[in-house]
This record gives C-alpha cells, sequence and structure tokens, in this order.
C-alpha cells in the first residue's frame, strides 16, 4: 500500500495496476448485489439480446468501476486516501471473465488547501481497448 501524502503528490504523477476479472469475483459481487440479471450470468442470453456485441455473459460495470476504489485507497494516493466523488464514469466496451484490466490513474489537478487531487482514470483490458474512464476527487487526509 503507497502512503503518498499531499505534498509528494505532483500533477501528472501516474500509477498503475493490474487485475484479471474471475467469475468467483462475479459470483461474489452477485452476492453481495444481488443483480441477477440474466446479462451477467447466461451466455446465449447475452449473446442473444444484442447479436454481435456481447459474446457471452458480461462482467458487471460496477465490478469494474469497484477498482477505483483499489485506486485511491492502495495506489494514489494509497493509506491516506478518502475517495470524495466519481465523475463521468463511462463504460466504453464489455469486460468478460478472464479479462486481464489494467487501472491506470494520473493526478491531473491539484487543489492547495483542500488537499484534494483530481485523477484521470482510465482502464483498459489485455488488448488495449478502453473499458472505462472516470475522473475521481479525492482527498489527501495527509
Amino acid at each position: 500500500m503507497n502512503e503518498y501524502t499531499y505534498a509528494e503528490i505532483q500533477k501528472g504523477m501516474s500509477v498503475s495496476f493490474q487485475k484479471q476479472i474471475t467469475s468467483e469475483m462475479e459470483e461474489a459481487f452477485r452476492t453481495i448485489t444481488g443483480d441477477c440479471n440474466p446479462l451477467h450470468s447466461d451466455d446465449g442470453f447475452a449473446r442473444e439480446i444484442n447479436p454481435g456485441k456481447f459474446r457471452r455473459h458480461v462482467a458487471f460495470g460496477l465490478l469494474t468501476a469497484s477498482l477505483l476504489s483499489t485506486l485511491g485507497g492502495v495506489y494514489l494516493p494509497g493509506k491516506y486516501s478518502l475517495i470524495h466523488s466519481i465523475d463521468n464514469l463511462s463504460f466504453k466496451k464489455p469486460v468478460y471473465a478472464g479479462d486481464v484490466l489494467t487501472v491506470t490513474g494520473t493526478v491531473d489537478e491539484k487543489k492547495d488547501g483542500l488537499n484534494l487531487i483530481l485523477v484521470k482514470v482510465k482502464i483498459v483490458n489485455q488488448d488495449g481497448a478502453t473499458v472505462l474512464t472516470a475522473g475521481m476527487k479525492i482527498l489527501v487526509q495527509r
């Protein structure tokens, strides 16, 4: 876990980490949320609902988005993080179990006096396709 303080963080600073989405993660997310939409479990339904768009069932978008918590709480800034808000969250492409996602956060701005950083987030899959973009406002507690 990183422990960046507000003073140590600079505009343009960037961190990345990877995470593979698994069927076990999908099942845990389903159990936690109660979201039983067949788009997230039934390959045939996913292919049928939008022919040509989905090759099989799609991982939950908010499972992918939950990696933003890891980005802020573990990597940037890490230990001293308090996520204030997530803006302009956009799901660009579907994610499937087995995909290896690279999550990258880049400091776009610092708000002195508030100890607030604005972080641009981009998540890409193993093929380099962007699957999610967002902006995060994170309070840095030290």
